[in-house]
């Protein structure tokens, strides 16, 4: 994952015209406010200079003025700065939620499942809106930041060049510590995260195997590993927020140190070169410059987020191209790609030991095809928690009452009644049960091409046999593609016409 990551997903969704708008405002602004109030230092101590000297010579109307036009277009160009970067967050949020729900549609069956928890609908939802409001958060903030210090450090370098050069080191100083401040803050954060998915193991672990650990008198040694991982957990919280406030004061006190440096040196030339009214508006210009430094941190914090995001949104990201079966799967470097012709009515065998590729196999193909042309029943079998009959019409939702009895006859699946809830992911049904409920599901949708990983899984032999040589006769016109072991060779009971052997993968 490249650090440039999130920003070029930001690009894929939003105009780069508005994102430059964005930016451009940002500075605008942000250099508007430091030098208003630069501005307003200067002119209220002249103004206190001039009293004191009684001079009826200087006149306050057009420092005045520059005063309330610095006002009116600060003001004016935040609030501009904000409908850009609102706009560019809806566009981007509306285009990238349309675009990764696709890319979810795309995925796996099986990986889909592993997201079933909800963290499916997190990533469409926070972790799109964390990655669209990275102009707000992190670029607008970057951008002001940027050109306030630039041109402060290029007016005080005209003032006087020692001036300039020491302000510059110290902007560079307080650059270089807000990094360094965010890296042992995120190092801190990651393991914060690994000692806390630690806590929830050793939770969810000691709660399946309670029975266990009670018969054994082992409950206090798993309550006390527990109560070690909370503590690594809350040293590890602590960390973070231990590395955020130092970072906060180191840049406060290099924030101090500059504004020391400046009116010191701008006192010094102001003996000879400049007015001290216009010393004290360099110190508080220097002070507005400081300000936008200090949110650095937040700024860094922003963009560790927006980049975890983009992390997770990536495997959604990816919308893959459709074409139709007779293509190549694309196999990883160095192994031999295949070319399948699935041919209506016909049986292709994919077989090989344990780990050689089958299963990534059918998925490569169910991937390479339109949903509309196949159906894959996985080797681990989905079910929605809901009842037997609405999981059958998740394929036919037109099928009525004496279809899913023919259906479910056809698996041996009759003395389950269709209003039967199968619990979480088929939890109420036994291995054997779901993985019928799935044969005869795929039945029901009556696709072109039939995909079958591992189908004998659960059930005996002779039952394997004849639910096989069902679903066979049910649909003739059906080209099936089935991934079996070696040792289930023999529980096809029709005729194969080709065959695929994978061969087992080196370790």
């Amino acid at each position: 994952m490249t650090p440039a990551r999130p920003l070029r997903l930001l690009r894929s969704a939003a105009r780069r015209r508005d994102l430059l708008y964005g930016l451009l405002l940002a500075g605008a602004a942000e250099l508007s406010a430091a030098t208003l109030l630069g501005v307003s230092g200067w002119f209220l101590t002249a103004c206190a200079l001039v009293t004191v000297r009684a001079d009826t010579t200087w006149s306050w109307v057009y420092p005045s003025a520059a005063v309330r036009a610095l006002a009116l277009s600060r003001t004016g160009l935040r609030y501009a700065e904000r409908l850009v970067s609102h706009r560019v967050l809806l566009n981007a949020t509306v285009a990238l939620r349309a675009r990764l729900v696709r890319g979810g549609a795309a995925l796996p069956t099986r990986e889909l499942r592993a997201l079933r928890d909800g963290a499916l609908l997190s990533r469409l939802t926070d972790d799109v809106t964390t990655v669209g409001a990275l102009p707000a958060d992190v670029l607008a903030p970057l951008a002001s930041t940027a050109v306030t210090a630039a041109v402060v450090t290029a007016l005080l370098w005209h003032a006087g060049t020692w001036l300039g050069a020491a302000e510059l080191l110290v902007f560079l100083l307080a650059a270089a510590t807000a990094a360094a401040a965010h890296r042992r803050a995120e190092d801190a954060v990651r393991r914060t995260a690994r000692e806390q998915a630690v806590v929830r193991t050793e939770l969810l672990g000691a709660r399946d195997a309670l029975p266990e650990l009670i018969c054994l008198d082992a409950v206090a040694p798993a309550r006390a590993r527990i109560a070690e991982a909370l503590e690594r957990a809350h040293r590890a919280d602590e960390d973070t927020r231990r590395a955020l406030r130092a970072g906060q004061s180191a840049l406060r006190l290099l924030g101090a140190l500059g504004q020391c440096l400046v009116l010191l040196l701008a006192l010094d030339l102001a003996a000879t070169a400049q007015s001290v009214s216009a010393a004290i508006g360099e110190v508080l210009l220097i002070a507005a410059g400081y300000e936008l430094v200090e949110r650095l941190p937040r700024v860094l914090s922003a963009y560790g987020r927006a980049r975890a995001a983009a992390e997770r949104l990536a495997p959604l990201n990816a919308v893959p191209d459709l074409p139709a079966l007779h293509a190549v799967p694309d196999l990883p470097a160095g192994e031999t790609p295949v070319t399948l012709d699935a041919e209506p009515g016909t049986t292709t065998l994919v077989t090989g030991p344990n780990g050689s590729g089958k299963s990534t196999l059918l998925a490569r193909l169910a991937g390479r095809a339109t949903p509309r042309a196949l159906t894959l029943v996985e080797a681990e079998d989905w079910l929605a928690d809901a009842t037997v009959a609405e999981n059958l019409r998740l394929a036919a939702p037109d099928a009525g009452p004496e279809r899913l009895a023919e259906v479910l006859g056809l698996v041996d699946l009759d003395d389950i009644p269709p209003d039967f809830a199968v619990g979480p992911n088929g939890g109420r049904l036994s291995q054997g049960q779901r993985r019928r409920l799935a044969l005869a599901r795929a039945v029901l949708r009556d696709p072109p091409v039939l995909l079958l990983d591992e189908p004998t899984t659960g059930l005996d032999r002779a039952t394997a046999r004849r639910v096989l040589g069902a679903v066979r006769s049910a649909l003739p016109a059906t080209a099936f593609v089935i991934a079996l072991p070696d040792r289930d060779h023999d529980l096809l009971p029709f005729p194969v016409d080709g065959r695929i052997e994978l061969m087992a993968r080196a370790t």
